[in-house]
């Protein structure tokens, strides 16, 4: 039995270059993250122009919710960009889909793993921004049936059960 819930997709990002990986320990670059409205996803790849689009695991969802707790944990005004998510999301537990397949709208996903926050996120938020992102640092996921993924509410289908709670983190983070 499918499970539906009301999601907003709140911002849709890509960047070009990494930030973090051949870099100085705490160098956080200059590459740009460019937000869209829209976009069109394909079958077994990443967002197009992004660093990740042919990786293993091109497409990282992350919760708003998160997000807002981490920055009020810290002290800090939200700034999503900052956090280097490919898809914002509200309103689910990203957690609960891991291992699993799902839908927003029409398009097919498979939740990979978590996605583990690195030691970067201290240097590019705040010392403490690691911590409190760790077991809730998004979903990696690949597209099974591409479409266009555009900002705005949808609806999420799952054939399991989705926990209600968004910023409940993992126990123990399954890593990639």
């Amino acid at each position: 039995m499918l499970e539906h819930k009301q999601i907003t997709i709140e911002h849709i990002f890509t960047s070009p270059e990494h930030h973090y990986f051949t870099r100085e320990k705490f160098d956080v670059g200059k590459a740009p993250t460019i937000e869209h409205n829209s976009i069109e996803l394909f079958s077994g790849r990443g967002l197009k122009g992004d660093r990740f689009e042919f990786s293993k695991y091109p497409i990282t969802l992350f919760s708003r919710e998160v997000a807002q707790e981490v920055c009020f944990e810290l002290g800090l005004e939200l700034d999503i960009k900052l956090f280097r998510r490919n898809i914002i999301v509200s309103g689910m537990h990203l957690n609960s889909l891991i291992d699993k397949r799902f839908k927003i709208g029409n398009i097919e996903f498979e939740g990979l793993a978590h996605c583990s926050p690195c030691t970067w996120m201290n240097a590019v938020l705040k010392k403490g921004a690691y911590a409190s992102m760790r077991g809730r640092g998004g979903l990696r996921v690949k597209v099974i049936d591409g479409g266009i993924l555009s900002c705005g509410d949808a609806e999420l289908s799952s054939e399991v059960a989705l926990d209600e709670n968004p910023l409940k983190a993992l126990g123990r983070p399954k890593l990639p």
